[in-house]
């Protein structure tokens, strides 16, 4: 598509002053001449997207910026021999963060991996291949089960403002969220997070039709790989607080916290039946966090001691929080798959979809 595949600018024919109202004009076009329906493929569909990921986002296109400035590494034997259009954040984005091993991404037309057996709730360590060659599962010139543009989208649903989510909540929950595409989404390419999903299955009408799903529900599901950490937040009115592994300790209360541990098996429970009725068996590894916002909105607080162990992690400050979701997320010897049928489950999962 371009003279220059790993740069995400040559991607939507512009330069790197180009300012956002181009960028959003410039992938508006090259989305449009690059969808299968107007005589593209999969695959330059999936490189424009992947462009407008990183360079539509005002602190992604930051670090790559700082990436393109910054010397790079000759191409390995591995990067030569990976198959498929290079794309994403470019040459030099890998690691844990936005540096690392410097392998580009790149799309494959086809691919499979088998489930893992172990579905362990504990910390694992990062595999490595979250920032490996993203791998599609059906390959990209299938439209089923789910559309090349929602396959693409890296954040779905949303938040109603009455219900479960209501007043407060719901602006907690919304502002979370936008704090997990800033600090999860941005540097993990294959991660994508889910909003307001409903852990039942959802049932179906007098005529036999699905309908909304409904009951108990968790604010974020980040997906990536066979991994799926379930997140929920909290404000907590003091600066420091204590964990004793069973409840919260801040500003002489006491809190009891959701039991994430619970509902994440719950979730994964309907996932892997839903994915069964694909004829995909798959076991779903699990991870869970609780991040606490205090009232000064900083990053690194509140301070949180743990004096005692319990079910599910510590809750956390975001700092460290969203560190322990990527480790989690990252932990996966799939972390670099996309299984558009996980994708497709999730979204009917969804309470208050949006495309």
């Amino acid at each position: 598509m371009s003279s220059h595949p790993g740069d995400l600018y040559s991607v939507l024919g512009i330069g790197p002053d180009a300012d956002a109202q181009a960028v959003r004009a410039a992938y508006r076009k090259q989305a449009r001449r690059a969808h299968p329906d107007a005589g593209g493929t999969a695959e330059e569909f999936h490189e424009v997207q992947s462009a407008w990921e990183v360079l539509g986002d005002e602190s992604a296109r930051a670090a790559y910026d700082r990436r393109l400035r910054q010397p790079q590494r000759a191409e390995t034997d591995e990067d030569a021999e990976t198959d498929g259009p290079t794309y994403g954040r470019g040459p030099g984005f890998g690691g844990t963060g936005f540096g690392g091993s410097g392998a580009a991404f790149r799309t494959t037309a086809s691919g499979s991996t088998s489930a893992r057996s172990s579905s362990a709730d504990s910390a694992r360590t990062p595999s490595g291949t979250a920032h490996l060659a993203p791998v599609y599962i059906p390959d990209l010139s299938r439209p089923e089960p789910l559309s090349l543009p929602l396959t693409s989208q890296r954040t779905h649903g949303r938040f109603a403002s009455r219900g479960i989510f209501g007043g407060g909540r719901a602006r907690r929950a919304e502002r979370m969220g936008a704090l997990l595409e800033k600090h999860v989404l941005a540097e993990l390419p294959t991660a994508r997070l889910f909003n307001a999903v409903a852990l039942e299955p959802a049932g179906k009408d007098r005529r036999g039709a699905s309908r909304a799903p409904r009951g108990p529900a968790v604010d974020h599901v980040l997906v990536c790989g066979d991994t799926l950490v379930v997140v929920s937040s909290l404000e907590v009115p003091a600066a420091a607080a204590s964990w004793d592994g069973r409840r919260l300790h801040a500003a002489g209360r006491s809190l009891a916290l959701p039991d994430l541990t619970g509902e994440s098996r719950l979730l994964r429970a309907t996932l892997e039946a839903a994915m069964r009725e694909t004829g995909r068996e798959t076991s779903l590894n699990l991870g869970q966090q609780i991040v606490l916002h205090s009232p000064d909105g900083g990053m690194q607080s509140p301070v949180v001691e743990s004096r005692g162990t319990g079910a599910g992690r510590a809750p956390l400050a975001p700092a460290r929080a969203f560190r322990s979701i990527r480790e989690q997320l990252a932990a996966s010897a799939q972390a670099n798959v996309i299984d558009r049928h996980l994708l497709a489950a999730l979204r009917r999962q969804l309470q208050h979809p949006q495309e």
